[in-house]
């Protein structure tokens, strides 16, 4: 957290303390603009792969590296640098940024041909926490969301391309599933919402039932009972062709929805950069909470098990490993108040209060408080790092 703490630092030399919190929530509405703004502040430079940058060329002893200009790279400093990046042997097109300042440091094509990035530690760390300040606006939209996206379902079931996609924002609300990938569909026969087939969904009465293979192998079977989703999936299920979320535009022409699609009309309705991802970090933050919370009610201590279990149970819940929810999902404030006995108090303190909370209301309640505790930590940090 220093190299944060130094980012803070820089926008707060401008004398504006005021200016905190803005900072860090419009970091997260990831304007390139903004985002360039920010990485000046904290004497990062704003770069692209776009430009030159240092090459990688194999040899019988690993590799060499050439400046733009063709020179060889022999500076042992940035040699460490380079080699810090741990850039995997089988990359090809590999870009490396000249500057050790670079927000981005290197990217490459894996052996998928798929783009990978190697971000600055400081960029890594503003992203990471912008991410979970970017929650409490998610948090509150959500209300709104849900209560659109009803409206839209409870119409009579046209298939819609607006229907459709309030259809599939109901299922990431309510079923925690991934969006989906074409190409993961087409190469690994893996896949989401947008990617589903009709022959992973079944109807029994007025229950539909989804069974498909995601991502990483994982098995989902889905038990969907609300009337408003299965009206909707029954007449999917009747439109011409394999795909399940296919939606009639004006001129009367089926079109298949796309994950951008729900992306780009997430944020149409909000006003804010919020993607379908975010409903699975909402829930695994949200899950997370509410099951520390219940064992701080019963009273058991704050163990080490006790986290782990709660972790692994949420981690099977969107299908994946441990690591990758803890790392990715979950909001480590929320771990740090745990292992520091915080969170244990701050449920003894206000019990009366928790227990008329919704999980997602209980959520929002706390991600205030943490995120209010995190400025105030913050802004006690400047004389600290002001000299760093």
């Amino acid at each position: 957290m220093a190299c944060f703490y130094k980012f803070v630092n820089s926008i707060l030399s401008n004398g504006d303390e005021a200016f905190l919190k803005e900072a860090l929530l419009e970091v997260s509405l990831y304007s390139a603009e903004t985002c360039e703004k920010m990485a000046k502040a904290a004497s990062l430079r704003y770069v692209s792969d776009s430009v030159p940058g240092i090459s990688r060329k194999k040899n019988k002893a690993g590799f060499i590296y050439y400046y733009p200009d063709g020179r060889q790279v022999l500076e042992e400093k940035v040699l460490q640098r380079i080699n810090a990046l741990a850039i995997p042997p089988a990359y090809h097109d590999v870009w490396i940024c000249p500057y050790a300042n670079g927000h981005i440091q290197a990217t490459a094509r894996d052996d998928r041909n798929r783009k990978q990035y190697r971000y600055h530690s400081l960029w890594q760390e503003c992203r990471q926490q912008q991410k979970f300040y970017m929650m409490i606006s998610f948090g509150k939209a959500l209300t709104a969301i849900r209560e659109h996206v009803n409206r839209e379902l409870r119409k009579p079931a046209t298939l819609s391309r607006e229907q459709i996609i309030c259809a599939i924002i109901y299922l990431l609300d309510n079923a925690c599933l991934r969006i989906g990938n074409s190409v993961y569909a087409r190469e690994n026969k893996s896949y989401g919402l947008t990617t589903l087939r009709k022959k992973h969904l079944s109807i029994e009465e007025n229950k539909a039932m989804l069974d498909f293979e995601g991502k990483s192998s994982k098995i989902w079977h889905i038990d969907l009972k609300d009337r408003k989703i299965v009206k909707i999936l029954k007449k999917c299920e009747e439109i011409p062709g394999y795909e399940l979320f296919k939606y009639y535009d004006e001129n009367g022409a089926l079109n298949v929805v796309c994950s951008q699609e729900i992306n780009a009309y997430l944020q149409t309705l909000t006003k804010k950069p919020f993607t379908a991802k975010d409903f699975r970090t909402w829930i695994a933050c949200r899950e997370t909470l509410c099951r520390l919370v219940e064992i701080c009610l019963s009273n058991e201590p704050p163990t080490p098990k006790n986290l782990k279990s709660t972790i692994k149970e949420v981690a099977d819940l969107l299908g994946h490993t441990t690591s990758v929810c803890q790392k990715n999902y979950i909001y480590p404030g929320m771990l740090i108040w745990w292992q520091q006995g915080r969170l244990h108090s701050w449920v003894k303190r206000n019990k009366a209060k928790i227990q008329q909370l919704d999980d997602d209301s209980l959520l929002l309640y706390w991600l205030k408080k943490a995120c209010k505790e995190n400025e105030d930590l913050l802004l006690k940090s400047r004389k600290k790092y002001s000299s760093a």
